[in-house]
């Protein structure tokens, strides 16, 4: 539970003159304040939400909307509890939907019939496997590949990083842009909420 008290404390001397650059488009700027506040709002999410990936979400969320909203940061009287503000809004977006994907864990497991593996049941099926080729199919070039060589080949950031010549941080930017894309389209496409639950699973 996000309680009133909770709160992010980082701050560099410099902030205001990094804060500045970063509205210019300085990214060695937006890096420092990334490194300088990333530890604590990813333990303050992965404490509220329990889920590593999930925290990883919401750094991606929060610090990409610094950098969108990068021109109006030299506005910001408070920078430290404008991104507290951003990142508790995420987190209790992310608790939300944990709540509800629980809650529909529990209608569906009440009705599925002992003996029944509702997980080899939903993957074994054809149509099942191409409404997941179909979300694929949604993607540009670039993230089908980087998503193919991390779920397919099992490949690291680094590896890919290598093998198509881009930094790990781009590998992960395309990765998180296609996973959102591939829920986006089960969510939107798929009848059934256990389908829909199962197929994230092995996203």
């Amino acid at each position: 539970m996000i309680q009133a008290g909770d709160h992010i404390t980082s701050s560099l001397p410099n902030e205001k003159e990094l804060l500045s650059c970063i509205a210019a488009g300085d990214g060695s700027a937006f890096r420092k304040i990334y490194d300088t506040y990333r530890p604590k709002i990813y333990a303050y999410a992965l404490r509220l939400t329990e889920h590593e990936s999930i925290a990883d979400d919401i750094i991606q969320d929060v610090f990409l909307k610094v950098w969108i909203n990068r021109h109006s940061l030299i506005n910001i009287t408070n920078f430290n509890a404008w991104l507290y503000a951003i990142a508790r809004n995420h987190i209790a977006d992310a608790m939300k939907a944990i709540a509800k994907e629980r809650t529909s864990h529990k209608q569906w497991g009440r009705a599925i019939p002992i003996g029944i593996n509702p997980v080899e049941e939903a993957m074994a099926d054809k149509e099942n496997q191409h409404l997941l080729q179909q979300a694929l199919n949604q993607l540009s070039p670039q993230q089908r590949l980087i998503y193919n060589l991390t779920r397919d080949a099992g490949a690291r950031h680094a590896e890919i990083a290598g093998q198509l010549n881009i930094s790990r941080n781009t590998v992960k930017t395309h990765l998180v842009h296609a996973l959102r894309s591939i829920r986006n389209y089960l969510q939107f496409h798929s009848d059934h909420v256990l389908l829909f639950i199962i197929l994230l699973r092995h996203l």
